[in-house]
């Protein structure tokens, strides 16, 4: 699912804890019950939650209007539209809205921020300064950098690099905590063309982090800096 890009990205880079598994969807699904009590014990389980987001975007699929969280097929989802006889726009709006009520409902636990960070690239195109907002609050729930990576790997994916850069570097004492967060931060800045940014902020996230990713960086770095100074044709 399109919408969860960044999320699966994130998952298959290699070094991943027990609980950072990536997602795969050949694995045997759970059932509903069980990964509503997992999100119910974690709302942050990236695992659970996509699954169950897998079900519900099917089931909107299907016309089929019920509660994400409590599977009951008579309770309609707020917001959601009715099925469209054809086309794929409004079909598209009634998967998303299936969905946010799942992230809505999870996101009202205090130590939630995955939710957040869907919420906030459901709404990116119609709300922007909403989606940002859901964002902040997502880093301010979670300070070690997950959610922040979370959050600049989804602006990212949704094809909003320059927000990528502009929010890490406002939070940029949370990303130099950590390789992956710094890293999508850098990364961000290269794909708008802010060279020296991202030389400037890789060089602080080196005297702050110590991991292979850094290697990495720095030569995506140093090619960008010799395609910048190479000579044009005319």
């Amino acid at each position: 699912m399109a919408l969860l890009s960044w999320l699966r990205r994130l998952a298959e880079r290699g070094g991943h804890t027990e609980e950072d598994t990536p997602l795969s969807h050949r694995e045997a699904t759970p059932a509903e019950e069980e990964l509503r009590a997992q999100l119910s014990a974690n709302p942050n389980d990236r695992k659970a939650f996509d699954a169950l987001a897998e079900i519900v975007r099917q089931r909107a699929d299907e016309g089929t209007r019920l509660d994400p969280l409590t599977g009951d097929p008579d309770a309609e989802v707020d917001g959601a539209a009715a099925a469209p006889a054809d086309g794929t726009t409004e079909l598209t709006t009634q998967q998303n809205d299936a969905i946010w009520a799942l992230a809505e409902e999870l996101a009202g636990t205090p130590r939630a921020w995955l939710p957040l960070v869907v919420m906030a690239r459901l709404s990116l195109d119609s709300d922007r300064e909403g989606a940002m907002r859901r964002l902040n609050l997502a880093c301010e729930r979670e300070t070690t950098g997950l959610a922040l990576t979370h959050a600049v790997a989804m602006l990212r994916d949704a094809g909003a690099a320059t927000e990528a850069v502009t929010f890490g570097v406002a939070h940029w004492d949370l990303a130099s905590r950590t390789a992956g967060a710094g890293g999508e931060v850098i990364m961000a800045a290269l794909e708008t063309g802010r060279i020296e940014e991202a030389r400037r902020l890789l060089d602080s996230l080196e005297g702050a982090s110590s991991s292979a990713q850094i290697g990495d960086l720095d030569r995506l770095v140093e090619a960008a800096e010799a395609r910048h100074r190479a000579p044009t044709g005319e």
